[in-house]
């Protein structure tokens, strides 16, 4: 899945027209009829599962993000690297589960590992639509096209975050909700054959490392040498802390509120940004922050 060393690289699986979907194409490829399933997971996962016919087995997490119960050794089980700082518990998966399937949405930058793996580049670039499958066959898919989704970043580009933009935003993730598996379109392609992965992914170790020094989290960190974090998962005690740095322009997003059986893990995440957009400046105002609301001390 390491798209390589800098400008001009595409990921080496196969390329179609969304995460989710890529995950659609890994079922049809090795005939899944049934898999287990975090619950803490993107509800768009079930959807995409539920739309191949798969039959979803739910299972808990235990506290240090792992399966809380034990699989028989041939049932497909997906996994999730989860903010692309959980190598290390897909290591210790693959080598017990020979069907695992990995999530790697929050982890682009991840060798491909378990028996199949699918990415979203999306969610590390600035790009509309695009998914990435790894460990199957190819097949033959029309091209998708991104002229309607590609609105938003044009207005971001533009006139920077607005009101119109968040609405096409909205507008872009809502077209992927029913989108058939295609293969990826030629001008997501074009704009991840010019990113320079090497600087991205330098930036974001090193804007992770500052908060890690700054911002001690117990989220249990388990990194392989190959992750690079989408972002950085502080755990919060102050419910409150999101809506004030949002208010103070600082994005932090939300992953997956209302998704049931997680105990309180979707409320205290803050998923701190660290992406390549931000430098050492950027990480020392998320840090002050985050101390002058009585966290991180």
């Amino acid at each position: 899945m390491d798209p390589g060393t800098g400008a001009s690289d595409l990921p080496n699986g196969i390329l179609l027209n969304s995460g989710r979907n890529a995950l659609r194409h890994i079922v049809r490829m090795l005939g899944i009829k049934r898999i287990h399933v975090p619950h803490y997971i993107c509800p768009v996962v079930a959807d995409a599962l539920d739309a191949e016919h798969c039959e979803l087995l739910r299972y808990a997490l235990t506290d240090d993000m792992l399966p809380a119960e034990i699989f028989p050794k041939n049932d497909y089980v997906l996994y999730v690297n989860y903010f692309g700082v959980c190598g290390l518990k897909v290591d210790r998966l693959a080598s017990l589960y020979p069907k695992l399937i990995v999530d790697c949405a929050q982890a682009y930058f991840a060798k491909p590992k378990g028996l199949a793996s699918c990415a979203s580049p999306r969610k590390f670039f600035g790009v509309p639509d695009g998914g990435v499958a790894f460990g199957v066959e190819a097949a033959t898919y029309d091209e998708d096209g991104s002229d309607a989704r590609k609105e938003y970043l044009l207005e971001r580009r533009d006139n920077g975050a607005t009101p119109r933009g968040y609405e096409l935003f909205h507008r872009a993730e809502a077209s992927l909700d029913n989108a058939e598996v295609l293969a990826m379109s030629q001008f997501t392609k074009t704009c991840l054959s010019k990113v320079d992965s090497r600087f991205a992914k330098k930036r974001r170790m090193e804007n992770f490392a500052y908060l890690q020094a700054c911002l001690p989290t117990s989220f249990p960190l388990a990194m392989a040498d190959d992750d690079v974090p989408m972002v950085y998962p502080y755990m919060m005690d102050d419910p409150q802390l999101r809506t004030r740095l949002i208010q103070q322009k600082i994005y932090v997003a939300s992953y997956w509120p209302g998704v049931q059986n997680c105990g309180d893990l979707p409320e205290r995440i803050l998923p701190l940004p660290i992406d390549q957009r931000y430098g050492e400046t950027d990480m020392q105002r998320i840090v002050e922050a985050i101390i002058s609301q009585g966290e991180g001390v």
